[in-house]
């Protein structure tokens, strides 16, 4: 499947004459019924791998190809639509990769597994939420996400106006000694997904997870 071409720098947008107050409201107020198009259907997820290498730090070993594939599963009736409400969590987020940075051959354990997607409120009441990324998003959000091993991230999460979805990821960490290992790394990750059946095979089309045991 073809993608939209990347963006120049995200800008921000608004009408002077409306005010900012105004524009925040539309910003985080959605139309769930525009979107619906976007949530998962049964037995399928939003899937692939980062983009390209340059895309990447702290993720998986610069000069090795990516083993680190995800699975975002979408339901855009949980996104907030009103800036008073409690933390939704509009997606769930699992990996592909137990011996990634969080695992080892004997000890096997995936970056995410099962990880909520939960949005953040308080930003709704700042300008970033007014944040825009140019032409092709239908809609962009902001939410936490927990690893298994690497803390907390920050995920941004575009609903593309061709039905696949961009997803990137922040990771925090102290500033890293010489020779850190991605593990030990601050990291950012930009990742290419498009929706498949979740336990089909990639041969056949798939994102190829195993089954729940």
């Amino acid at each position: 499947m073809s993608h939209a071409p990347l963006s120049s720098a995200p800008r921000l947008r608004w009408p002077r004459a409306l005010g900012l107050p105004l524009v925040l409201c539309a910003s985080w107020a959605v139309s769930c019924g525009d979107l619906e198009g976007f949530t998962s259907r049964p037995g399928q997820a939003y899937c692939g791998t980062i983009g390209l290498p340059v895309f990447q730090s702290g993720f998986v070993d610069e000069g090795s190809p990516s083993t680190l594939e995800l699975a975002l599963t979408l339901d855009v009736s949980k996104l907030p639509t009103d800036a008073s409400q409690p933390p939704t969590e509009p997606g769930i987020l699992n990996s592909n990769d137990p011996q990634g940075i969080c695992g080892t051959p004997d000890a096997p354990q995936a970056l995410f597994q099962n990880a909520p997607l939960r949005t953040i409120p308080e930003l709704q009441h700042d300008v970033l939420s007014a944040l825009t990324f140019g032409e092709g998003h239908d809609h962009d959000f902001f939410a936490w996400v927990d690893s298994t091993c690497q803390g907390t991230m920050v995920a941004v999460v575009s609903l593309m106006k061709n039905n696949y979805v961009e997803l990137r990821l922040f990771k925090p960490m102290p500033a890293p000694r010489i020779g850190a290992t991605p593990a030990e790394q601050p990291g950012f990750a930009l990742f290419h997904l498009n929706p498949k059946p979740l336990y089909t095979s990639e041969a056949e089309g798939g994102c190829g997870f195993p089954p729940p045991s």
